[in-house]
């Protein structure tokens, strides 16, 4: 199974332009490669130029692009706006996290679920959160600001990271260092 994302840029006209990315699109992989790679709009447009791709990696080169990779012919989606944007994904559960670099950074916006009553067919309802910087993001999930707990000997650390919004907490997931 594939975490998938959204990885779009924001123009100066306010217009954005995305691409799909079909895996790891998790915070802790496309999350740290966009932020440590594609910095500047320049290498952000690279990205958005070669169309929807498999996996991104730290250069173009070593990415896999569908239209390279597969010889398909995929392009950039065009919106008007970031809220024309986002009502795009309103209703999208396969979109798991969404990048836009805007402003000169990056953000991030993650798929939450609440709970929902039992007459919904999916028992659920998803939404994205608003966006976030991703540096900021990225702190939390990777837990550079979190206190590690040692659970037993055979692991180093465990790292919860928690992002609270709104008074509630929600845990985002662990990190297992593993003693060689």
């Amino acid at each position: 199974m594939s975490t998938r994302s959204e990885i779009a840029v924001e123009y100066s006209d306010g217009s954005i332009k995305s691409i799909y990315c079909h895996s790891d699109g998790y915070l802790s992989y496309n999350g740290v490669i966009l932020n440590e790679n594609y910095d500047t709009l320049k290498l952000a447009n690279s990205i958005i130029e070669q169309g929807d791709c498999s996996i991104l990696k730290q250069t173009i080169d070593e990415s896999r692009f569908y239209n390279t990779w597969r010889n398909e012919n995929t392009k950039a989606k065009t919106f008007r706006n970031e809220y024309a944007f986002m009502k795009h994904f309103a209703n999208d559960i396969f979109a798991e996290y969404i990048y836009l670099f805007k402003n000169g950074k990056w953000l991030v916006s993650s798929l939450e679920f609440l709970d929902n009553p039992n007459d919904n067919y999916t028992h659920c309802i998803g939404y994205h959160t608003k966006f976030l910087i991703l540096e900021e993001a990225l702190k939390v999930r990777l837990g550079r600001d979190m206190k590690a707990y040692d659970f037993n000997q055979e692991v180093l650390s465990w790292r919860i990271g928690v992002y609270v919004s709104k008074g509630k907490a929600t845990s985002w997931s662990c990190l297992a260092f593993i003693k060689a």
